[in-house]
């Protein structure tokens, strides 16, 4: 029976190892701009232009964006769906 859940643990134990480097790293990189260059830009940011959402990343010296329309409107088809309040991006 304990021999079953050591894939398990493993497992969970490197994602977990692996998701909080990466959330150090990001950390250090957002302090490391704000400390030297005084850029206090968030890490990501969602922009609302029109009828089009856009996800802009700017981490380790790169800006990039992508178009999350589809998931913004999946987000608020389920918020509408379970009477949760939120902002809307169209009224």
């Amino acid at each position: 029976m304990k021999r079953d859940r050591r894939p398990f643990w493993l497992g969970f134990g490197l994602g977990l190892f692996v998701f909080l480097t990466g959330a150090g790293f990001l950390a250090v990189d957002y302090q490391g701009r704000k400390l030297s260059f005084g850029d206090s830009d968030p890490l990501a940011k969602v922009d609302r232009l029109g009828p089009h959402t856009e996800l802009t990343v700017k981490a380790f010296g790169r800006e990039k964006s992508w178009d999350i329309t589809r998931l913004d409107k999946a987000w608020e088809f389920l918020c509408d769906f379970g009477c949760i309040p939120h902002e809307r991006s169209r009224r």
